[in-house]
């Protein structure tokens, strides 16, 4: 026991030295790499980004005291046992409904992004747009796009010093931990690198599929399950089921990771007639005889194994690696937690209450008294 703590606690000293790190490199390296169209200078940036990080901490307050008076105030009403008069239990109900706000109205901004501002955007359906023109020389005009990624950064490096010092701790806590330095380092490698439309869609695929997590641990919270209460619970994690799976694993794993992010970039940047790369070696480079730019791309005829074996890294594509490396790392905890939903469902099938699953798989000791 002595040296797994002690094993934790260095772990936990360099996540956080980590997080610190990146904090500093928000701040201080970011800004001074802007993408083209970005109506903000370095120092104003910088300024920015610490104003939405210190109104962010009000909000918080307001967002958990209303939630929580307006939540504990039913729990006395209309819930037999009062579910929330224990304070853990109402701080984490607290801790959950200001995720569920955020996520709520982070998923509206990416969707106006996408799908309503300027007529909306390809970047979803068709991967190759992600990467035509090349990031260098996207100009991402729409205002809308810089206020998303400098109101996320903000959220998440707040989000991450509140789960490091204030948050209740749950069986997950050290993944979660790793999950915000990961997000982090993908919205600062995104934004800096000129990345930003598959970085619009890394933040829907995640903001958009919390809200049935949210909504399903606030319910838990409260425990509303059974028929008593329409099972409630039992609905929303069912639903959770699906929505994950499809949003996190096979959306986010195959159209955004895989397709946008492992394939097109190859595909498109260091295709034959591609600008900078010319027509020679079509073949070895992964790339189909006769494959005609930009009419072939998309046509299945690439091999991704062969243009990474030819050309491992390239200087049209910077960061390929550690890019598509930290995306991935996301699909690994995605699938974990997914293991862990389903372990739950066993347990509600076997007939057990389920709080009490979720205090078997999830909550751990941030359950006891």
């Amino acid at each position: 026991m002595a040296v797994f703590m002690k094993t934790s606690r260095a772990a936990e000293i360099t996540l956080t030295s980590l997080f610190f790190l990146e904090v500093l490199a928000a701040f201080l390296l970011l800004p001074q790499r802007l993408p083209r169209g970005c109506p903000l200078g370095p120092l104003e940036a910088a300024g920015v980004l610490a104003a939405c990080c210190a109104l962010l901490l009000p909000m918080i307050s307001v967002v958990k005291r209303v939630s929580g008076a307006s939540a504990a105030w039913f729990s006395r009403s209309f819930m037999k046992a009062d579910p929330l008069a224990k304070h853990r239990s109402r701080s984490k109900f607290e801790d959950q409904s200001w995720q569920l706000w955020i996520h709520a109205t982070m998923t509206a901004l990416e969707c106006y992004v996408l799908f309503i501002d300027g007529g909306g955007e390809p970047w979803f359906d068709e991967p190759s747009t992600l990467w035509i023109p090349h990031p260098r020389l996207q100009v991402h005009d729409k205002t809308s796009v810089h206020v998303l990624y400098v109101i996320q950064m903000a959220i998440w490096i707040v989000t991450a010093f509140s789960h490091q010092f204030f948050e209740e701790r749950h069986k997950d806590y050290a993944m979660m931990w790793v999950h915000h330095l990961v997000t982090i380092a993908l919205i600062g490698l995104s934004y800096t690198m000129g990345y930003v439309r598959i970085g619009v869609l890394v933040l829907l695929m995640h903001d958009s599929s919390d809200i049935v997590i949210d909504l399903l641990k606030t319910t838990n919270y409260m425990k509303l399950e059974g028929l008593s209460h329409l099972f409630l619970v039992e609905l929303c994690f069912v639903t959770n089921l699906f929505t994950w799976g499809y949003s996190r694993l096979y959306l986010y794993g195959y159209h955004v990771v895989y397709m946008g992010g492992w394939v097109a970039p190859r595909e498109v940047l260091l295709s034959p007639g591609s600008p900078g790369i010319g027509w020679a070696k079509a073949v070895t480079r992964g790339h189909a005889p006769g494959f005609s730019y930009p009419k072939s791309i998309g046509d299945g005829s690439f091999s991704l194994l062969e243009n990474i074996k030819a050309l491992p890294t390239h200087e049209e594509i910077p960061g390929y690696w550690s890019f598509n490396l930290l995306m991935s790392s996301l699909i690994i905890m995605h699938v974990i937690w997914y293991l862990m939903f389903w372990r739950m469902f066993y347990r509600l099938l076997t007939k057990e209450a389920a709080h009490e699953a979720g205090r078997e798989e999830y909550e751990g000791g941030s359950d006891d008294d």
